[in-house]
């Protein structure tokens, strides 16, 4: 199993948010977060990218344990970075820099890598222009790859809102994240403008991009899924198959996708 998610929870103040979350995916295989708002998802998503810290639980990426809540032991920030690193988020609302041209944002974290890399093995200025070189280049590769090739040194204020999120996406695919996650990728976006930014994660699925996606959009999980989690405050209330899912007998389950339907 390339990722294990074992007995997950998160506490803020009296509130239990995540009460104890399992799942497992294998590589190269797409799976859905699908609930009400308030079930948990967006919390269980920044717990597993690290931007909150669980309260119990482990994580594991192609077996080895990259988060033991048990281990008091502190980390590094070298070795936190570079757990961080199996991981790619692509936030909501873009999250670019508005300051840097398209380039410039896709390029920034890869060549600071570089930079230490290049400092910490204490490489020649030729062998980091080097770096920098292949780093551009595969930004190149990246931002044709979402189709925006002629926006490269265009400012995300100047992009559309689908526009700036297929950056983003290419931003988050620069650094080679083993698991690639999405929060709620379309929510910010006007409907008709919806359908590319799809199309790209679609097209991440059909080269076995190994992904976990918060998303409102029934119809995109049930398509690109390989399995589908329903939490509903803070547990894993149903998870299966898509056609397993959508013909769930699961009572909470089956109110939130009528709701949706716009069934009374």
């Amino acid at each position: 199993m390339f990722l294990e998610v074992k007995n997950i929870t998160k506490k803020f103040g009296e509130t239990d948010v995540l009460k104890g979350i399992d799942f497992d995916l294998e590589k190269g295989q797409v799976l859905s977060i699908i609930g009400s708002s308030g079930s948990g998802k967006t919390t269980l998503l920044r717990c597993l990218n690290f931007l909150e810290t669980p309260d119990t639980g482990t994580i594991f990426v192609d077996g080895d344990c990259i988060f033991d809540a048990a281990d008091t032991r502190k980390k590094s920030s070298a070795e936190a970075r570079e757990n961080r690193l199996s991981f790619g988020l692509v936030f909501q609302s873009f999250n670019l820099f508005p300051q840097y041209s398209v380039m410039e944002n896709l390029m920034l974290a890869p060549k600071l890598r570089a930079k230490e890399e290049a400092k910490k093995k204490r490489l020649k200025k030729s062998a980091l222009d080097k770096m920098y070189a292949e780093i551009e280049k595969k930004a190149e590769s990246l931002l044709a790859s979402v189709g925006l090739s002629e926006k490269h040194n265009f400012y995300p204020c100047e992009l559309s809102g689908g526009q700036q999120q297929r950056v983003s996406i290419a931003r988050a695919l620069m650094l080679d994240p083993d698991i690639l996650f999405f929060d709620e990728p379309t929510s910010a976006l006007d409907p008709e403008i919806t359908g590319e930014v799809l199309k790209v994660i679609k097209g991440l699925a059909a080269h076995n991009m190994t992904m976990i996606i918060v998303t409102h959009e029934m119809n995109f999980a049930h398509e690109v899924s390989d399995k589908i989690i329903f939490m509903d405050e803070g547990v894993v209330a149903a998870e299966g198959k898509p056609e397993e899912i959508f013909a769930s007998e699961n009572e909470r389950l089956h109110h939130f996708l009528a709701a949706f339907n716009g069934e009374n």
